[in-house]
């Protein structure tokens, strides 16, 4: 299992007024949140994602038990 997890930099966070992170397992995106507004920084709205953690968690250990290797990649980019 291929495990992308994308942030933006520093300098890409202060310049923009917010932070994004996103997750890619196997080429596919499966969680995304951004800081925004603060009237929209709700998990009924940016941060909804954060409701699809259990799977996520559920889907990397069932690939751990059955012996799949986990490969983790972490960058972090200026713009996304």
């Amino acid at each position: 299992m291929k495990i992308e997890i994308t942030s933006l930099t520093d300098k890409a966070i202060e310049e923009r007024g917010g932070d994004i992170l996103k997750i890619k397992i196997n080429g596919k995106k499966v969680f995304s949140v951004y800081d925004g507004e603060p009237e929209d920084n709700t998990l009924g709205r940016n941060f909804n994602d954060c409701y699809k953690l259990e799977n996520i968690f559920t889907s990397i250990y069932q690939a751990a038990i059955t012996g799949e290797e986990n490969e983790i990649i972490s960058s972090e980019v200026d713009e996304i």
